[in-house]
């Protein structure tokens, strides 16, 4: 029989799934805008993660029913609108992850942007048998590999005597990309199936250390990020880390974003087609890995990935743009989170306690607060006033009033 600890291991995956280009990218450009201005937020952002997957993971858990399941009885329409938030946030994933493994691969040897098209052929070949348990391992060892090296490299930028500031800037979009690449919507269905047959301490002893790992390789790729002269491409990261570990540090850079980029180019259209079936799916139509409807909705999120990879846009923007529209879709995901999550109905005594409930509306305000400055910020660059703080109060009091009205709602009911 297993023991506790290493049935919680199986929870590397989470930090597994969002280490990937997307991670890499966006990490490495706010080091180089802020460095460590930046670091409360890379923080901020694992405990985020932390708190709103333990909910989702509590709640399948203790229902023992499955994600979908749990949404598909609160309204049909819930449930389209879920998938539709995941689906679009694989879809803006899908470009970031292709381009980063041909990103990888360009910094090994001179490839043009159509490369793009075999790694496109290479992931549906890999979707379309349907086992992807393998390729999945042998990568993942990779992507540990790159880890290891910026680790390395920011912990002999600590005692360099460095600034790590970078130019001491500080970005409402790149907070929201670095909160949209720690805390994937995809992951929320991962986290549920994880906890599937464990107890509620091996399940938390996982996340913990899953979002420990993961912060900890976040948080080091940004102070090497700080000390760029510039971040334009992936050939300036590579130099960076030249100066710490020398210059096998490009060859496990390219390495680790091509498994990473590919790696991810695979996972993305899975999960949205992981998501379709238990979300869509009826009991009379079953979805399985191989049949039509399965393989349209991977097909389609890779098409769309493929689509605007071989658009002529800067590798770096696409890919950071792609986590700041995932950050714009978690002020919604938290809140449905925080409610279900209150639910006695699901929970009986297991629902949230009060500090939980009090962190949780914190990060969903604060997550709220930065995506309505960013918005108003490109509606009303001159003249915002205290409207993203209004707008996000609204935001709480809206999350408090559902929260309020479903336990009323469940302690009727029971």
């Amino acid at each position: 029989m297993k023991t506790s600890y290493s049935r919680a291991l199986v929870w590397s995956l989470i930090a597994a799934a969002f280490i990937g280009p997307g991670t890499v990218t966006t990490a490495a450009k706010a080091g180089s805008q802020g460095g460590w201005y930046y670091a409360p937020y890379v923080i901020l952002a694992a405990g985020a993660g932390l708190l709103l997957m333990e909910m989702v993971a509590r709640i399948t858990l203790v229902s023992e029913q499955s994600l979908g399941q749990v949404l598909g009885e609160r309204g049909r329409w819930l449930t389209i609108i879920c998938f539709g938030a995941v689906l679009l946030g694989c879809m803006a994933y899908q470009a970031g992850n292709l381009l980063g493994a041909l990103s990888g691969i360009q910094l090994l040897v001179p490839v043009n942007r159509l490369w793009v098209l075999l790694l496109g052929a290479a992931a549906f070949a890999v979707l379309w048998k349907g086992d992807t348990r393998i390729i999945a391992r042998a990568l993942s060892a990779i992507v540990v590999l790159m880890g290891l090296v910026f680790v390395i490299s920011a912990f002999l930028l600590l005692f360099s005597g460095a600034s790590l500031t970078g130019s001491s800037r500080v970005a409402s979009a790149t907070v929201i990309g670095l909160v949209g690449t720690t805390i994937v919507p995809y992951n929320f269905f991962l986290a549920a199936g994880l906890s599937k047959g464990q107890s509620l301490g091996e399940m938390r002893l996982g996340l913990v250390s899953s979002f420990l790992v993961g912060g900890s390789i976040t948080l080091s790729i940004l102070l090497v990020g700080s000390v760029a002269t510039s971040f334009t491409s992936f050939a300036d990261l590579a130099r960076t880390l030249d100066a710490s570990l020398g210059g096998m540090s490009k060859v496990v850079l390219g390495f680790g974003l091509f498994a990473a980029g590919f790696s991810s180019a695979v996972t993305a259209p899975l999960a949205a087609a992981l998501a379709g079936r238990e979300l869509l799916g009826r009991k009379d139509l079953a979805l399985t890995n191989t049949s039509f409807g399965f393989r349209i909705i991977w097909g389609g999120v890779l098409a769309v990935g493929l689509l605007v990879a071989c658009l002529e846009l800067d590798i770096i923007s696409v890919i950071i743009a792609a986590q700041v529209a995932n950050g714009l879709l978690l002020p919604f995901i938290a809140a449905i989170v925080l409610v279900m999550a209150n639910e006695r109905v699901l929970l009986g005594e297991r629902v949230n306690t009060w500090w939980q409930n009090t962190a949780g509306m914190l990060v969903a305000g604060f997550l709220a607060y930065k995506n309505f400055d960013l918005l108003l910020e490109k509606l009303m660059p001159s003249n915002q006033g205290f409207l993203p703080e209004i707008l996000a109060a609204v935001y709480i009091i809206g999350i408090g009033w559902l929260i309020s009205s479903r336990s009323n709602y469940s302690r009727a009911s029971s």
